[in-house]
């Protein structure tokens, strides 16, 4: 599942921090920044983002008032340099509170926690879905895919029953697997968490298939593994 985002800060230089973290996280796209809350708001009502990383001390309107005026509620990831804030920002069930300033680990821990909530109300009810293999569509049921590899401008579902080739991407495919059972390890390839037979060597076993672990997705693939263990 990949996540769509927007920050909304008066400084640029947060901004720019929050960029450089959001493009590290495999599940996760910053669609848009704004120093101007208000475009922040239009862009909201408009789009729905899945997260809205939030600052809460801006001159012309706060964080906590902004929250008032949209009309489509996603997810707050509240952050500021002042820790008074910590108790209203939970009041308002923020899913995290970033103290300014944040290394990556801890904003990797906000938007995994996201992500967990997101996947908790977005998770299909069904246990298969559809994708269009030339002329036709064929069901897919999420608990027969082993993983899936991106080449080019296709993807190969390797399943139960056999390899599925479609015309998509990874990105897209990402999208389409709303449950909580897969990730993303490399650019080129999403496994079935269930699947995983053993992990030696900055790499994943999947029965005979030794699939990489690419550097950029390694941290967030280890703590879900991490998580998995309690």
């Amino acid at each position: 599942m990949l996540l769509q985002a927007i920050a909304i800060d008066d400084e640029p230089s947060a901004l720019t921090i929050i960029k450089s973290h959001a493009t590290k996280v495999s599940f996760l796209n910053l669609a848009a920044t704004f120093t101007n809350p208000f475009h922040g708001i239009e862009y909201i009502n408009d789009q729905a983002p899945d997260i809205v990383f939030l600052d809460i001390n801006m001159p012309d309107i706060s964080g906590l008032q902004l929250l008032k005026n949209l009309t489509k509620k996603p997810l707050i990831i509240f952050t500021t340099a002042h820790s008074e804030y910590a108790v209203k920002s939970y009041e308002v069930e923020a899913v995290d509170y970033l103290l300014k300033p944040f290394d990556y680990a801890r904003f990797l821990l906000a938007v995994t926690k996201a992500k967990e909530k997101l996947t908790v109300t977005k998770k299909s009810t069904n246990p298969f879905f559809f994708v269009n293999t030339g002329n036709q569509k064929q069901r897919l049921f999420y608990d027969d895919i082993y993983y899936i590899e991106g080449e080019g401008n296709y993807v190969n579902y390797h399943t139960q029953k056999g390899k599925v080739m479609v015309r998509s991407t990874i990105k897209k495919t990402l999208a389409l697997l709303t449950t909580d059972v897969f990730i993303q390890i490399h650019r080129s390839y999403i496994v079935g968490l269930s699947w995983i037979d053993k992990i030696e060597d900055n790499h994943v076993f999947v029965g005979d298939n030794r699939i990489a672990i690419g550097a950029t997705y390694r941290d967030s693939f280890l703590q879900v593994i991490n998580e998995l263990n309690g």
